[in-house]
């Protein structure tokens, strides 16, 4: 057999695998920019509007994993992990800010691995929320926020696997710990000003008397 006959089928195999990359890669793209804005638009308390937005980035999310599975290859590849994880860092944040639960895996049909990722994705801007609502001397809230990180990284931290089992979890926690310590200082510091303030209010009103 001539090795042009041998090879002819191959190309034949991986211009398809080729074709389903160049349709699916772009969908996936599209839905991480999706999720990017519901994030935005739930920092901003907008969440009917954060909730469409999830809603679209699953249906495209959707679309391309029915077009990988002409493609063995592009489905071994986990070419959509990174929107995977987009998606469940953006429903997380949703959930916990407009409602104070987490959204499980299933409910969007989100991988473990990626569910994993995303949670711990998360928790970097539960800090953003905290922030904000120090900056309006909320600071109550803030507290609630910085629980819901410690539960996070606590739950997270029980799957010591090797980095080749569950891919990036580990840095991802190294992060969300430094995270949290640094939440905690600034709390910290808001609760002590919060004091101080209350304590020169009560001398100003006990000097006016």
């Amino acid at each position: 057999m001539k090795l042009s006959d041998i090879l002819t089928p191959l190309r034949n195999e991986i211009d398809g695998d080729d074709a389903v990359r160049e349709k699916t890669l772009p969908l996936g793209r599209k839905a991480v920019r999706k999720c990017s804005e519901s994030i935005k638009m739930t920092h901003r308390g907008k969440f009917d509007e954060a909730k469409a937005l999830v809603s679209e980035a699953s249906q495209i999310i959707g679309e391309a994993s029915d077009g990988m599975s002409d493609s063995g290859f592009m489905m071994r590849s986990k070419g959509l992990d990174v929107a995977y994880q987009e998606l469940a860092e953006a429903v997380n944040l949703l959930s916990l800010l407009e409602h104070g639960t987490f959204t499980p895996p299933e409910e969007y049909g989100i991988p473990p691995r990626a569910y994993l990722n995303g949670l711990a994705d998360t928790v970097g801007e539960l800090r953003r929320s905290s922030l904000d609502l120090l900056r309006h001397d909320d600071v109550e809230k803030a507290e609630t926020l910085l629980g819901f990180m410690e539960e996070i990284l606590e739950e997270l931290q029980g799957f010591d696997y090797p980095n080749a089992l569950v891919p990036d979890l580990r840095r991802k926690c190294d992060v969300g710990r430094s995270l949290i310590e640094r939440t905690r200082g600034d709390l910290t510091r808001a609760v002590g000003q919060s004091k101080l303030m209350k304590k020169l209010d009560d001398v100003g009103e006990r000097l006016k008397d």
